[in-house]
């Protein structure tokens, strides 16, 4: 049976730096390293957006990051601009392996 690691959004924006930044979040990379060794297979997601995703306080005039907002499905917690596509916020962590 395959062993499969998957590691989630493990991105620049997401550490230490970052646009929507996670206290320590760089501190898990070379865990991370280490243990990609011992699976078969390795999935690392992305988070991506486009810069005008309805969830970046930016594109609601006057609304901070943080803040809620109403949409058709409820409230909604609008983030700072974060992970936009093409940018290098969106990027893996430098130091993760991802050859």
């Amino acid at each position: 049976m395959a062993r499969t690691l998957i590691v989630v959004d493990m991105q620049v924006d997401f550490c230490p730096g970052g646009k929507l930044a996670v206290a320590g979040g760089d501190e898990i990379v070379e865990p991370i390293n280490r243990m990609m060794a011992d699976f078969d297979h390795v999935i690392l997601t992305q988070d991506w957006h486009p810069a005008n995703h309805s969830s970046f306080a930016d594109n609601h005039p006057g609304a901070m990051p943080f803040s809620l907002t109403q949409m058709p499905y409820g409230p909604q917690v609008l983030w700072p601009a974060h992970c936009v596509i093409g940018t290098p916020g969106a990027q893996f962590h430098p130091g993760l392996n991802v050859d």
